[in-house]
């Protein structure tokens, strides 16, 4: 009997320890569950964090309808790792044929060169591509083989003149022709003004000379 009671009366005691262990588990669970343990919070997030490149772009107009761009056809073309274009349909030097008149007075060809990029152009340069070179027009033309030093070019920016002198040494030059700095969607005029020099021979007919030239904006 005595053993049967001590028995008892140790349920007894570890009955409550273990009620107890279990409702302070329950609760724990409960607030853990809920987030009532969690400390206070604020966040923001950024969702249009970025940031892009600009663009670069030159236009180039000539004659009605002759336009240019530096990635291509279309301003649309995608930008290649040059952005550079060979432009054809613009002829700085005009169309007319030349005659060594004095009283002659030749139209100016007006180039406008437009910034159509996001981004100013820091520098902007004319060079020549490549040295005069002399072609006939047709035939039949003349025999002469200088009609490069016999073209007088005349280029202004406005009031300011960029080049005089004949396409021969604007073919030999080796230094870069500094131009305005053009901000986005800004543009600058150019003038070009030809003239055959005066009393050459008849072996100067039906020639032409050719001088590439390459217009660079830079960021």
């Amino acid at each position: 009997m005595a053993s049967s009671s001590h028995r008892a009366r140790a349920r007894l005691r570890t009955t409550p320890l273990a009620v107890v262990t279990g409702l302070a588990a329950a609760v724990l669970m409960a607030l853990t569950m809920s987030g009532t343990l969690s400390a206070f919070t604020a966040s923001i997030t950024n969702a249009n964090a970025n940031v892009s490149s600009g663009t670069l772009l030159m236009k180039m107009d000539g004659a009605p309808g002759a336009t240019c761009y530096s990635n291509g056809a279309e301003k649309s073309t995608p930008i290649s790792a040059s952005n550079s274009t060979s432009c054809t349909t613009v002829n700085t030097f005009g169309t007319s044929a030349l005659v060594p008149d004095p009283s002659e007075v030749r139209p100016a060809t007006t180039v406008v060169v437009t910034n159509d990029g996001t981004v100013s152009a820091r520098t902007f340069t004319l060079r020549k591509a490549d040295i005069c070179r002399q072609t006939a027009s047709g035939s039949p033309s003349g025999t002469a083989t200088d009609v490069c030093g016999k073209i007088n070019l005349l280029v202004m920016s406005g009031s300011t003149q960029i080049f005089s002198g004949t396409l021969q040494q604007l073919g030999a030059s080796t230094v870069d022709l500094v131009l305005p700095a053009v901000a986005p969607k800004a543009s600058q005029s150019f003038t070009f003004t030809t003239k055959l020099a005066d009393g050459l021979s008849n072996d100067y007919q039906g020639l032409t000379a050719t001088v590439p030239l390459t217009w660079t904006f830079t960021a």
